[in-house]
């Protein structure tokens, strides 16, 4: 899938990839070769590096099928080191997080620096064989990369850098960081969560899925919460609809752009004036300010952007919950990552980080924290709830079926964005796949090569 500019991509990233089957979201042996060529070669993210601020500041994450410590050492630098003792392989940090110059064995006393480095070994000068190289028994230490302030982190040597492996998806995550002309926070400590289902399945809903909200997220509408005259539900106003841009790229990231617009409109409409829904409106003029032309067009008017970095990061920012807010508060946006580990085939780990703006008040942000924190987190009451159900009865109902899944949707219905600011394969279309058979399509030719 060659990438080019305002949607006018090859056919090829419209096209239907070849489909796994249903066991491969149960197969033990499917994750298996994932952790190999999917997790073993991939660059994931770990954390940002506003959550380790000093010296020993660590957190223990997981990456693919290794338990990790990440931590920035004495010299600065944050490194990313197996949580397992070389002697016989105990695992060396046992609290989430915490400070520590060095991580001591509870079970030999093996002691290493915060930078991987073995520095003290029991009985080394009396029981040990001369020439016995502690260098030689470092902690395994992955390949670290950041970008703006999001940590990153592979195993694979021969890897492309971090900047590759992002390509030209990296236009979209820089015009989403840019957005409130200041730096980003990590507002509170992270949240982690085991659910029932597949890491594919919560990882390819972030992708583009707009097809379930109207039948998994139904009771929303019910009560009143959204407008059934948006497809989307996202916060409208009579006589709109939602322009939904999905948007792809040839290393299987993706993201999908949702735009409240005049019923009928076809493409994304000049923003005048520029607005940021969610945000304060005393902010709108200097957010503006800090954007270039094609990011203004891109976030202006936005009511809801979510979207994966491949291989299993996901993120969403939206502005449509008012009904999680107290009384008389004013609508306001939130954004949250997310990785998905799989423990196994059927379990995954989630991790949930809130970002805010730096540069708005210390209210707006626990606004934007409590928001999130009541949607979209464990305890997230309107959308959590209804997907960790549908993906544990995903689970349970595939079992080893070798019946093919099905990403025909939006397929000859949805049409090009040619207007869309920035690269990759963006197509209009508020019912669509696109960029599910864009991840697969990457997933397949990773795990599954010449078939």
């Amino acid at each position: 899938m060659a990438g080019t500019r305002n949607g006018t991509t090859t056919s090829r990233a419209a096209a239907a990839p070849p489909l796994p089957d249903r066991a491969a979201f149960t197969d033990a042996a499917v994750l298996r070769r994932e952790r190999e060529r999917v997790f073993g070669a991939c660059w994931q993210l770990l954390g940002f590096t506003a959550e380790f601020p000093d010296a020993g500041d660590y957190a223990v994450r997981r990456m693919g099928g290794d338990e990790v410590v990440v931590v920035r050492d004495e010299r600065g630098a944050i490194n990313v080191l197996l949580n397992s003792c070389t002697h016989r392989g105990t695992q060396l940090c046992r609290a989430s997080f915490g400070n520590a110059a060095h991580f001591r064995c509870s079970y030999h006393g093996w002691t290493f620096a915060n930078d991987g480095r073995l520095v003290g070994v029991p009985a080394l000068r009396t029981s040990y064989p001369p020439g016995f190289a502690k260098s030689r028994h470092d902690l395994p230490r992955a390949r670290v990369a950041e970008y703006r302030g999001f940590v990153f982190a592979t195993w694979c040597a021969e890897a492309a850098e971090l900047v590759d492996h992002l390509g030209e998806f990296r236009w979209y995550l820089d015009a989403m960081l840019d957005l409130p002309g200041c730096g980003w926070e990590v507002c509170g400590p992270p949240q982690r969560v085991v659910a029932q289902g597949n890491w594919k399945l919560l990882t390819d809903n972030f992708a583009g899925d707009g097809y379930h909200l109207g039948t998994a997220h139904r009771a929303a509408f019910d009560q009143g919460l959204f407008s059934d005259e948006l497809t989307d539900g996202t916060l409208g106003r009579r006589g709109s609809e939602l322009l939904a841009a999905n948007l792809a790229t040839a290393g299987g990231h993706a993201l999908r752009a949702g735009y409240v617009v005049p019923a009928g409109t076809r493409t994304l409409p000049v923003p005048d004036p520029p607005a940021y829904p969610g945000y304060p409106e005393s902010e709108w003029a200097r957010f503006t300010a800090a954007q270039t032309d094609e990011q203004v067009r891109f976030n202006s008017h936005c009511h809801v952007v979510h979207g994966v970095v491949f291989p299993n990061t996901a993120f969403l920012s939206v502005s449509q919950d008012p009904v999680l807010g107290r009384e008389g508060e004013p609508v306001t946006r939130y954004t949250v990552w997310r990785t998905h580990v799989p423990l196994d085939a059927h379990r995954t780990e989630c991790t949930y980080w809130t970002l805010v703006p730096t540069g708005l008040s210390a209210e707006w942000k626990r606004r934007s924290r409590a928001y999130q924190a009541r949607s979209q987190s464990a305890g997230g009451l309107l959308f959590e709830v209804d997907d960790m159900a549908n993906f544990a009865a995903l689970d349970r109902a595939v079992g080893d079926s070798a019946a093919p899944t099905d990403l025909s949707l939006g397929l000859q219905r949805d049409r090009p964005a040619a207007d869309f600011p920035g690269p990759g394969s963006a197509r209009y279309g508020a019912l669509s796949e696109h960029n599910q058979r864009a991840f697969y399509r990457r997933w397949h030719e990773l795990v599954e090569p010449g078939r």
